[in-house]
Order: C-alpha cells, then sequence, then structure tokens
C-alpha cells in the first residue's frame, strides 16, 4: 500500500473567459515546482516522478531545473514520465517512502499541476491500494511528431467501447463504490455523486485525491482513465489517524492582462554563459565566507569570489539558502515593448527577509505597475524567456495580495 503524507497544488492566478490559464513566464516546468513546493516545502524528498504531456524540453531533460526549483540537490533521481491520468496514479502506486510524484498540464483545456509526497508504509493516515488495471488501445486522439493533434473523437465509441466496457471487464462499478473519476463522466460508469474531471489530466488525479481526502470518502474507488486504459486504487486510512496534509497554491483568479511583444530578435543564447549561471540563478543560493582581514560574512549573491586584505582571490565559499519571502524595496514598470519580453512588466529591488541580500528581479501573479513599496510576497521560479527554443529560467517576486497569501 502506498502512503500519502501531503497533496500541494497549484492554480495559476491568471482566467481568459472565466478558464484558468498560464501567464506569459509560465510553463510546464514552473507549475510542477510550485505544486512540488506545496507539497515537500521542506525540500525532503529523495526522489521525483514528473508526469505530464507538456514537457519545456523533450529533448536535453529538465530535471536539473526541477530539482534546484524545488531545492532538492542535482544527485536526487529524476524520472520524467509522458503521459495522463492513469500514468499519473501509477506512478504513485509504485511510489516508495520519499518519493515525490509531480502531474502538470499546459494544454487548452487544463493548466494546473499537483503533487503527492509518499511518505512511509504503516505510519498512518490515507493509503492507496492498487485493485485493477486495465491497458487497451482506442486512438482516439493522437498527436504527431510536430505537435499536431487528430481527434477521431466520437463520444459514443469512447463512452461505449472505451470507458464502459473496459470498468466492465474489470468488473469495478458492480462490486465497489467509487468516488472519483478522472478522464470520464461518472455517469457514463454508473457512477452517480462521484467527483468527477472529464478531461484526463495529469494533475486532475491527484486534486482528485485531494478532494476525496478532505471530504473523508475512504474505502472508494478512485479511476484514472485515458482513452480506453483504466487505472483503479482504493484509498484507506486509519480511524483516528490524521488526514495528509493539503496545502492548496490557489490565489483567487484575475482577467489575464494584455501583452505585447516587439518584433525582432531577442537576446541570442550563448549556451556557455547558460550553463555558468545555471547554478548561481537557479539555486538560490548566496556565498558565505569565513571572516578574515578585508572579507566579512556577509553572503553574497550571486555566488562570487572575493578579494582580501592582501590582494589574494579568495574561492573557499560555503553556499547557504535564501529565504524565499521579502518586501519591495523599490519598483518601476517598464511599457516599451521588446523582442522575447511580453510587455508592460513590473521590475522590483527585493529586500529579503532576515537576510541583507537585496535582488533584482521581475514582479509576476499581478498586473504590471500594482506592486508597491514595502509590498510582502515570495520568490517563485519563472521562465524569464525563450532563447532559441532553449527556455531561460529565474525568479521573480509575487506580490501578497489580499485575494491570495504568500506563496510556498
Amino acid at each position: 500500500m502506498t502512503q500519502v503524507a501531503a497533496i500541494g497544488t497549484y492554480l495559476p492566478p491568471w482566467t481568459v473567459r472565466e478558464r484558468r490559464v498560464k501567464g506569459p513566464d509560465e510553463d510546464a516546468l514552473t507549475m510542477a515546482v510550485a505544486a512540488g513546493r506545496a507539497a515537500d516545502p521542506d525540500a525532503t524528498a529523495h526522489r521525483v516522478v514528473l508526469v505530464t504531456r507538456d514537457f519545456p524540453l523533450l529533448e536535453g531533460g529538465n530535471g536539473a531545473v526541477l530539482l534546484a526549483g524545488l531545492s532538492l540537490t542535482a544527485d536526487v533521481a529524476v524520472s520524467e514520465v509522458l503521459g495522463g491520468a492513469p500514468a499519473v496514479l501509477d506512478q504513485i502506486l509504485g511510489a516508495t517512502d520519499g518519493t515525490l510524484v509531480i502531474a502538470t498540464d499546459d494544454s487548452a483545456t487544463v493548466t494546473a499541476a499537483a503533487a503527492v509526497l509518499i511518505g512511509a508504509e504503516g505510519a498512518g493516515g490515507a493509503g492507496l491500494e492498487p485493485v485493477a488495471r486495465q491497458t487497451r488501445s482506442l486512438p482516439t486522439t493522437v498527436r504527431a511528431e510536430d505537435g499536431t493533434r487528430h481527434s477521431y473523437g466520437d463520444p459514443r465509441l469512447q463512452r461505449e467501447i472505451g470507458v464502459k466496457s473496459t470498468v466492465v471487464r474489470l468488473g469495478l462499478a458492480d462490486t465497489q463504490t467509487v468516488v472519483a473519476v478522472v478522464g470520464a463522466k461518472a455517469r457514463d460508469i454508473d457512477a452517480g455523486g462521484a467527483i468527477e474531471d472529464p478531461n484526463s489530466s495529469a494533475s486532475g488525479v491527484i486534486r482528485a485525491l485531494a478532494a476525496v481526502i478532505e471530504n473523508r470518502q475512504a474505502g472508494g474507488l478512485l479511476l484514472a482513465v485515458e482513452q480506453s486504459s483504466v487505472t483503479a486504487a482504493k484509498l484507506t486510512w486509519d480511524d483516528g489517524t490524521q488526514a495528509p496534509w493539503i496545502a492548496r497554491d490557489e490565489a483567487q483568479a484575475r482577467e489575464l492582462p494584455t501583452f505585447r511583444t516587439a518584433d525582432g530578435t531577442g537576446i541570442p543564447i550563448s549556451l556557455p554563459a547558460y550553463a555558468r549561471a545555471f547554478e548561481p540563478k537557479l539555486r538560490w543560493e548566496a556565498a558565505v565566507f569565513d571572516e578574515r582581514p578585508g572579507i566579512d560574512t556577509a553572503p553574497q549573491f550571486p555566488p562570487r569570489a572575493r578579494v582580501a586584505e592582501d590582494g589574494g582571490l579568495v574561492t573557499d565559499y560555503r553556499l547557504e539558502p535564501l529565504p524565499r519571502t521579502g518586501t519591495v524595496y523599490t519598483q518601476t514598470t517598464i511599457r516599451i515593448p521588446v523582442p522575447d519580453l511580453p510587455s508592460p512588466y513590473s521590475i522590483a529591488v527585493i529586500q529579503l527577509d532576515g537576510s541583507p541580500v537585496r535582488v533584482l528581479m521581475k514582479v509576476t501573479g499581478v498586473p504590471a505597475g500594482e506592486a508597491t513599496i514595502g509590498q510582502a510576497g515570495s520568490v517563485v521560479l519563472r521562465k524569464i524567456a525563450d532563447r532559441a527554443g532553449v527556455p531561460d529560467y529565474g525568479y521573480a517576486f509575487w506580490p501578497e495580495t489580499a485575494e491570495g497569501g504568500v506563496h510556498p
């Protein structure tokens, strides 16, 4: 049995026609980091599994940015799994203690992320037990190598031959109560009253699991469906034990502002410079030196060598994590469109909490010009730009507002 220790969810703060959408500086990876930090704020995981259909990089890997954003060391194992709802539930059911399973969606229908931190077996709380699995083929929706999506969707075909016949084959609905269905409508499998998400979204499985736990619906089945494949698990927990911790990074949504990007060639990428800057930019750590003549112990960000009183170059520093909360020291808004950068946008000098370090960052999560001096907020991973097809990540400042608090 898999033990669920904690769940984290993330929704972007923007809507278009009442549907949640990502901002111009978000993608599947930044949303995955937000959900992962919500589930594991103390960075205790020793293995990470990322499940999505929307990897920013299909070659070259996304693991290094993911680990840095989660404050995990670079030697933590990362698995990147392509898939939807059943793939996520399969990964959770097969995970061991200390695994962080993150699922994220960056599509035209679903924009969200969620994560589960797996605890030690027998520790109490909520558990997931595998019940049945059926992997079948009914390719009603396919995606070509160039990203073109082809849909041969026939709702009746999908319902009768895909979902319903698979559930009948497994004999699930007749013998046990279904409390949540992801990837199909509950009525299509005679599971009226169950929590449902008709989209076979990766994050939908974990979000449905969180809802079932919050409703204390132990003993029921959670079904994850994709076209004609189904994975089923049973949720249980010991009486009298505390339910898993659920943290929702879900700010109240606001209408997505209008952005402009100037035509022309943006800043070209230099891969040697990208490699040199990766650790200092994404690890969110400062260099701290032992005190000596000409050198004090004040943290230096980004980490860099210093010159001692005798003129020698000192490089033997240690790295210490920087706070991820702070306040706006000063700010300004840029309204002139430039290539690669959707405008307008605000930049701010942030005074980090409990630290002498001040950092210049873009402002995210609120319309340009809204941040004010003295406003509190948090440091979050964002995509700064796409440079020749390479996503360039960094940190931005999300001000705290009345609609949403400081983020993990």
